[in-house]
């Protein structure tokens, strides 16, 4: 079977991003439950209503079958990086920084909201702070630890595998036997996926990202991308091929990571690289050609890990954007001169 391509993620993961990005999303609490109150439907908060506070989240966890509900308030509460909503800011204010503790915040002060018209918000906001700083004392073990925020971290991937394997239930494997590995990753990514790189702590670090760095896996999407291709290689029998997957994702790695100032040619200056073009290489597979451009003239430099650098014209740059992906290759050839 075809191996995905950690491409096929990072597409995904970016269209998803920016999709998210441009929804309307709360600032506080209050903006929170209105739009819970107009987005969720009816049987949700029936259920939000009579659930018990400390499992409240499963109702939104990945394995809801309400995935606007879930969408919302992971979109809400799970950007994972420097840029964060403004919901996560105002928690921040308070704190509080774990996504999974805002999103319980939201929905315990939602149920009460429901039950009685007012939300607890400000007793809840003491008890998750409690949590948080006990957690930074928890951070100082985090790379030995085999729990994490009360979660389980599997050693190795074979643990990944076995834990994976007692988690979903027989409706969600009967789904997994139906789909192509290729569906199957692109569908999990956000759900457990997203799931695997929280509860592992694959963004923080833990001793499940040591082992997997030990490997030479450093991303957490590529660890959690890893993870899900073995466990549905495992599931269905076919060979997981680890050290292929390893390679693929180094790889790709390698062809789109940026070069840094130390690798610019001389007279170049300080290129500014903000786009470039995927290519398909006979020779090396996926190729990623980086396009720099100096600010202070307009000069216009592009930069391919494999073939090394050229100078080109705004024409050469116009017409390898406009070629066809299958025609990418040559025009390159041409451009770096290479015989």
């Amino acid at each position: 079977m075809k191996s995905i391509s950690p491409l096929i993620i990072i597409l995904f993961v970016f269209s998803f991003s920016a999709y998210g990005q441009n929804e309307s999303q709360p600032k506080d609490i209050n903006e929170a439950i209105r739009f819970l109150m107009k987005d969720c439907p009816d049987s949700l908060k029936s259920a939000i209503k009579t659930h018990k506070d400390d499992t409240l989240i499963n109702l939104i966890s990945p394995w809801s079958s309400d995935l606007k509900a879930y969408r919302g308030i992971s979109e809400w509460t799970g950007s994972n990086s420097d840029k964060k909503t403004e919901i996560e800011k105002y928690y921040a204010g308070f704190g509080i920084t774990e996504g999974d503790h805002i999103a319980a915040i939201i929905l315990i002060s939602f149920k009460n909201y429901l039950n009685t018209g007012k939300t607890n918000h400000g007793e809840l906001i003491k008890q998750f702070q409690q949590i948080e700083e006990r957690w930074i004392k928890e951070d100082k073990v985090r790379f030995t630890t085999d729990s994490l925020r009360g979660f389980y971290i599997p050693k190795d991937l074979d643990d990944c595998i076995a834990r994976i394997d007692r988690l979903l239930s027989k409706s969600a494997k009967k789904e997994i036997r139906e789909e192509t590995e290729e569906d199957f990753i692109v569908s999990a990514h956000f759900g457990f996926g997203r799931w695997m790189r929280n509860h592992w702590q694959l963004w923080s670090g833990s001793r499940l990202t040591r082992y997997f760095n030990g490997k030479g896996i450093y991303q957490a999407e590529s660890i959690s991308g890893i993870i899900l291709t073995s466990y549905y290689r495992h599931f269905t029998g076919k060979a997981i091929d680890f050290d292929a997957q390893v390679k693929l994702d180094q790889d790709y790695w390698k062809v789109v990571t940026d070069p840094v100032k130390s690798m610019f040619p001389k007279n170049s200056g300080n290129l500014e690289f903000k786009t470039g073009f995927y290519y398909q290489s006979k020779k090396n597979g996926q190729g990623f050609v980086h396009v720099g451009t100096n600010p202070n003239n307009d000069d216009i430099w592009l930069y391919d890990y494999y073939l090394g650098w050229a100078k080109i014209s705004e024409a050469q740059l116009s017409e390898l954007d406009a070629s066809l992906p299958e025609n990418k290759e040559g025009l390159l050839m041409k451009i770096f001169e290479v015989k």
